[in-house]
């Protein structure tokens, strides 16, 4: 037990930006690297940041802490502390403590700051605004600036951005922006031609990294061609299923159906969702695991957060850090005998516990 709980307290560690971590590498890809903190979330450092590119899984990797969460709940890494941090880039302490204050006050009084594209990665995009580097997140961008990417991502790179201040973090250097609040009237009024829950038919104009940008047909559209205003399918929206790249199933020009899941007017766009079209199949699948349920499954990872055990196609579940037994050694491919805890349909999770075959050394209450 005291082994256990040691382990635990190594994983509750808290994160700051710019700070050194070390991390076991669980997965490679083309794009990124995924790396066990020993934390409560994995970390993951895009692949052509890496210095060495032999690396492989079970290698021990130091990268900098660049944003502490992103949308997936992973710890965004860097490879270089000064090239992707927030920093005030003044010589003085002084001038550091006008600089924050400038933002302090801009989100006080809901102003305005220009800045420019400097950087993208997964979450969003770096800015620049006098001097001074911050994070525009996905969720924060406004559709103006989205229509221009249809061309890739690479091509937002060196725009000039008007942003308000969301997020001011002196003590994490931590500077968060967002475009919302600055969308035309006449922008607002196409959005109202729309309704949530709503389905319409739709052409792609854009394929993202992070999301599909879809041209959907308001209720006066008459004509096939004709299109009313643009969306944005987020990554997590077009599947029940996890998808890895958009580019392999759709592309530009590429008609589709569409649920409007929700209107932005101060981001200017319509927030799409392909999978509402259907049931989540989670839901009956589920069912065929009760709960104190013995199941058998293939590892699958091992991290920080838990044992990710694949029980059948489609269906996983996790085997939660905490509940991990100090005497069993969990090891990638191997099969295993577990108990259902409990089915999350919400957040689409089998919770497993350990499978005990022998009372002794137990403890009843």
């Amino acid at each position: 037990m005291e082994k256990l709980l040691a382990s635990q307290n190594q994983r509750i560690i808290r994160l700051s930006r710019g700070q050194k971590i070390e991390g076991e590498i669980v997965s490679i890809t083309d794009k990124e690297i995924t790396l066990d903190l020993d934390t409560k979330a994995e970390g993951v450092l895009q692949r052509k940041e890496a210095q060495d590119q032999s690396l492989k899984v079970g290698d021990k990797l130091k990268a900098y802490v660049y944003q502490t969460e992103n949308e997936s709940g992973q710890v965004v890494l860097s490879a270089s502390q000064q090239t992707r941090s927030t920093t005030i880039t003044n010589g003085s302490r002084g001038g550091r403590g006008l600089a924050w204050d400038k933002f302090i006050r801009a989100q006080t009084l809901k102003s305005r700051l220009q800045g420019q594209v400097l950087e993208l990665n997964k979450g969003g995009l770096i800015v620049e605004v006098e001097g001074v580097r911050g994070f525009l997140p996905n969720s924060q961008v406004g559709f103006d600036l989205l229509s221009k990417s249809g061309g890739g991502m690479e091509s937002l790179i060196g725009q000039i951005l008007n942003l308000g201040v969301v997020e001011v973090d002196r003590n994490n250097n931590k500077l968060i922006f967002t475009q919302r609040g600055q969308v035309t009237d006449e922008v607002k009024n196409k959005l109202k031609e729309f309704k949530s829950n709503q389905r319409s038919g739709g052409k792609i104009v854009a394929v993202l990294p992070f999301g599909l940008i879809v041209s959907v047909k308001d209720r006066s559209s008459s004509g096939r061609d004709e299109m009313g205003v643009e969306g944005l399918v987020f990554i997590s929206d077009v599947s029940w299923e996890k998808v890895e790249d958009l580019s392999k199933d759709f592309k530009v020009g590429q008609e589709i159906e569409v649920v409007i899941s929700g209107i932005d007017e101060e981001l200017g766009r319509l927030n799409l969702s392909i999978k509402q079209l259907s049931e989540d199949p989670f839901a009956k699948l589920a069912e065929k695991y009760p709960a104190d349920e013995v199941v058998k499954g293939e590892i699958i990872s091992v991290s920080g957060l838990g044992v990710i055990v694949k029980l059948e196609d489609g269906i996983e579940g996790l085997l939660p850090a905490p509940k991990m037994d100090v005497n069993t050694t969990y090891e990638v491919s191997k099969s295993i005998t577990l108990l259902v805890d409990n089915v999350d349909t919400a957040r689409r999770k089998i919770n497993l516990a350990p499978f005990v075959t022998s009372t002794a050394g137990l403890i009843y209450k």
